[in-house]
């Protein structure tokens, strides 16, 4: 290269490499699909929507939440590449693996289901109806939000255990959780999973009662959990870390009593409703939810094993270590406690 072209390579050279930084910089930040099935219980739809609290949001990643029924339906999403974490049940999670063959994660806590001293679901029936106790369904209809989801497995392990089985001794009606009130009521189902508020409300005005509570048909369990696409992650570290360290902040906030009128205002302005209505959230009533948001693997697994000895899965799995990447929220938890 003759000399007077030297100086020219040198700023043409540095000119891309503050062009390369720049769009670096200004590169738009990762929008990230997640999967919800119910409210306020997966908060995933209000979650970000305090931007104070949050410290990345809109400059490394974005959320869309997108609804589904329940968990079992997002396996064909997530197969598809149309979500890229997902709110799984222990038998979405194993049917995602074993029956659809894909590589999900499991990252985070979203809720845990009969912790002692907290809420678990209830499935409850009239009454004043005939229905006392669990050999009472044979001949009924049963309501589920979604075949293979925790509320659903929950069902078909303890109707297996009283010697039930579906479609012999019991058939199942899938609907919205927020329709199970009614059906129950005009007769269309004889038995129904109905979550919080409604439960205690129904109780208390004498219209239903709890036959049985996921706790008693599963113990204690990872009810729902987020469950991100291996790929996903791979591909994003960076907005990953920053996500996961937000998600952390968003739901501690959430949490915090001092927070708690603004933080029920937000629920109830999301879902329609008096903010009195939801007086029950983030106490002992509501779900247990991990300070920092890290998943109770063991439970995961021991929910897939009472599942598969009901017959509810058909092929065992084995969460840990193949299935799991605390990783990401463990850094997270670091980064929140030295700098809370």
């Amino acid at each position: 290269m003759k000399a007077y072209w030297k100086p020219l390579a040198i700023l043409g050279a540095a000119f891309f490499g503050l062009a390369t930084a720049a769009s670096s910089a200004s590169a738009d930040p990762v929008n990230i699909r997640i999967a919800w099935a119910q409210m306020p219980g997966h908060m995933i739809p209000v979650l970000f929507s305090n931007k104070s609290i949050l410290k990345h949001y809109g400059t490394s990643y974005t959320v869309t939440p997108v609804l589904f029924r329940g968990s079992t339906p997002q396996i064909t999403a997530l197969a598809a590449k149309e979500l890229d974490m997902a709110a799984f049940s222990p038998p979405a999670l194993a049917l995602s693996v074993t029956n659809a063959h894909l590589q999900p994660r499991v990252v985070a806590d979203i809720i845990e289901d009969g912790i002692p001293g907290y809420h678990s679901d209830t499935f409850m029936v009239k009454a004043d109806g005939p229905i006392k106790t669990i050999a009472d369904l044979k001949g009924k209809r049963i309501g589920t939000n979604a075949i293979g989801s925790s509320m659903d497995t929950a069902m078909r392990v303890i109707t297996a255990n009283a010697g039930l089985q579906d479609h012999r001794d019991f058939s199942v009606v899938e609907a919205a959780f927020s329709s199970m009130p009614a059906m129950l009521e005009q007769s269309k189902v004889d038995c129904g999973p109905i979550l919080q508020p409604f439960s205690d409300d129904l109780a208390k005005a004498g219209k239903l009662r709890v036959l049985f509570t996921t706790a008693q048909a599963v113990g204690p369990s990872q009810v729902v959990f987020l469950a991100a696409r291996a790929d996903f992650l791979a591909a994003h570290p960076a907005a990953m870390h920053d996500f996961f360290e937000d998600y952390i902040r968003a739901f501690r906030w959430f949490m915090d009593p001092k927070n708690k009128q603004a933080a029920v205002k937000i629920i109830a302005d999301f879902m329609k409703q008096p903010p009195e209505n939801f007086s029950y959230l983030f106490t002992k009533a509501d779900y247990y939810r991990d300070p920092y948001m890290v998943p109770n693997v063991k439970y995961i697994q021991s929910a897939i094993d009472a599942a598969l000895q009901a017959g509810a899965l058909k092929q065992d799995m084995t969460v840990a270590p193949k299935y799991v990447d605390l990783s990401w929220i463990n850094d997270a938890k670091k980064r929140v406690q030295a700098n809370p």
